[in-house]
């Protein structure tokens, strides 16, 4: 069964193209989505009669790529030679063969020995454990390498990173070793924090909210924790933390944390400036009230019930208090 990948605005001289399937669905469907026959039409609008089958070539080995990525490490996409029937220039079937697939039956990761800690091995060993025995597919290597990756980030190597990844076939067996090679780079501990962007906020009280201290071993889970705490700020709109692209030369990161405040708008000084207003204006009422009800008692009776002396003054208290927030928020923004 062969289907059709090829668009309908293909020319005489350029063939169209035909993948024939394969015996596993997903794969299929993998394959069916992914060959670029976009491209194809654009080669074939060239109108060079001569120039179409490097793009086929092209297009034949990014296939066989694509194949192995899912765990099939000997594929091969075959494309018929030119005398072929199949091969002529009204048509090109590429033929898919997949082989076995792969299971991961090994994983190495080389790099570690002289950073990690035994906490660090036995994270990354944990995960080197949970790869054995699946499909050897890409996203299980880049998954992998995330991994080990993320666990010596947290084990204070900021700057940790992959030089090799590959998946190699064990020799008589459908089985594969998944190899990563890590780079650590130079361990480091918190430095200082400069800020910018501040105009209300002073550097002290946002320094305050740091969960580290200067020489504290650098962690991207305190880092985060401190980029929320600053979010958390009610004055602080946006927040962008910047690493240094190496350690200081007394191994610390001096870290830069951009703000943007969240300034007070003109409407919201209005609003709450009539909320205190009426508040205001509510305990005066409630004074006038007051007092001329206690002119009216009747003789033997010298004050109102302690309710009524005590909500006039909560609401001037709370009036007061809103209108100076306000007006203190005015004079220093932040």
């Amino acid at each position: 069964m062969l289907s059709l990948f090829a668009g309908a605005t293909v020319t005489a001289e350029f063939p169209s193209i035909e993948l024939e399937t394969t015996s596993s669905d997903t794969l299929d469907g993998v394959l069916r989505a992914a060959l670029n026959a976009p491209e194809l039409d654009r080669a074939a609008e060239g109108g060079d009669a001569k120039g179409w089958q490097p793009f086929v070539e092209a297009e034949r080995h990014r296939l066989e790529e694509l194949i192995r990525g899912q765990g099939y490490l000997h594929a091969r996409v075959e494309m018929p030679d030119a005398a072929d029937d199949a091969g002529s220039s009204d048509k090109v079937t590429l033929k898919p063969v997949t082989g076995p697939i792969f299971r991961v039956g090994m994983v190495e990761v080389d790099g570690l020995q002289d950073v990690a800690t035994d906490t660090v091995r036995d994270d990354v060993s944990r995960q080197m454990m949970e790869a054995v025995g699946k499909p050897a597919r890409g996203d299980l290597l880049a998954t992998l390498e995330d991994e080990v990756l993320w666990r010596l980030r947290t084990a204070s190597y900021p700057f940790v990173r992959v030089t090799e990844r590959e998946l190699l076939p064990i020799p008589g067996r459908a089985l594969a070793t998944a190899r990563i090679v890590v780079e650590p780079g130079a361990s480091a501990r918190f430095g200082a924090v400069a800020y910018s962007g501040l105009v209300g906020l002073r550097q002290d009280e946002l320094g305050r909210l740091q969960p580290f201290k200067q020489g504290d071993p650098y962690n991207p889970d305190v880092l985060e924790r401190f980029r929320e705490a600053l979010l958390g700020h009610p004055s602080v709109k946006a927040v962008r933390l910047r690493l240094p692209e190496a350690v200081d030369a007394d191994g610390q990161l001096q870290l830069r944390a951009e703000i943007e405040e969240d300034q007070l708008r003109a409407e919201d000084v209005a609003g709450n400036y009539r909320t205190g207003l009426v508040a205001a204006v509510s305990a005066i009422a409630a004074l006038a009230i007051r007092q001329v009800s206690v002119a009216s008692l009747r003789p033997g009776r010298s004050r109102w019930p302690l309710w009524f002396e005590v909500v006039p003054v909560l609401l001037l208290a709370a009036a007061f208090y809103v209108i100076a927030q306000r007006m203190l928020l005015l004079a220093f923004p932040g």
